[in-house]
């Protein structure tokens, strides 16, 4: 992995979400609507409208952040409500939250932004090629180029993680453990060492993952499923779910 600083950075104009969190719950953008969804049976609340096209949310601090567009947003998970941070966020292309801080990969950089105001920085280190990002294990979780890498996003040192994670489809994670979808299988991922367990099959197609309560959600097809990564079981929560074009827990 490449690694250099960027000068200059882009961002988007955002939808901002007042104070409120519901824990435990599976949030979910489809069409134009954010959708709040037990996860132990699958009902669903319609929150807000005015969404659509967005593809990145992820939960810190019992808020929800969103980017829409060029903009970065704070949702309140209670109501739907929001509150735009910051703009030229165009073209991100993956966004998750660390202990302080959220990332966003965007045009060959990751940034560390401030969840209060939306101001940003870029961490060192080149990232063309990122696919995905997690936080997982105390570190940055980085997929770029198939490659796995757990980051310092403090001074850009990282370690190569083995494997190769082509065809990789989804990935979400616990503070423990990494999550992908790889091809139609479920992989539990050690992100300290890279070690890794299949979880079980069948997932083929699968763009969402959440992790809520000691369990993975997708939505795969139509449906929403729970699995267990113990021992890979599952269940479904029901239908309607086709379209889901952004998914979260919290």
């Amino acid at each position: 992995m490449i690694r250099r600083t960027l000068t200059a950075f882009s961002l988007v104009t955002v939808l901002l979400f007042a104070i409120g969190a519901q824990a435990g719950m599976l949030y979910a953008i489809q069409g134009d609507t954010l959708y709040a969804a037990n996860p132990n049976d699958g009902t669903w609340t319609a929150l807000s409208t005015t969404w659509s096209g967005t593809e990145l949310i992820t939960s810190y601090g019992g808020m929800l952040y969103a980017i829409q567009g060029d903009n970065l947003y704070r949702v309140n998970p209670a109501d739907g409500t929001w509150t735009s941070l910051s703009t030229t966020w165009q073209g991100t292309n993956a966004l998750t939250a660390g202990p302080d801080a959220l990332y966003a990969a965007q045009g060959g950089m990751v940034y560390r932004i401030n969840p209060a105001d939306g101001t940003w920085a870029a961490i060192s280190g080149n990232y063309v090629g990122t696919q995905f990002l997690a936080w997982s294990g105390g570190a940055l979780m980085v997929l770029q180029n198939d490659t796995l890498y757990r980051t310092n996003p403090v001074d850009g040192t990282f370690t190569t993680l083995p494997s190769t994670y082509a065809g990789t489809t989804a990935v979400t994670a616990s503070a423990t453990m990494f999550y992908v979808i790889q091809g139609d299988t479920l992989y539990e991922v050690d992100p300290n060492t890279g070690v890794y367990r299949n979880v079980g099959g069948g997932y083929t197609g699968t763009m969402e993952l959440a992790f809520v309560d000691g369990n993975v959600f997708c939505i795969w097809g139509d449906s929403l499923w729970r699995i267990n990564p113990a021992d890979g079981s599952y269940s479904s929560l029901g239908a309607t779910w086709a379209g889901t074009t952004a998914f979260t827990g919290l």
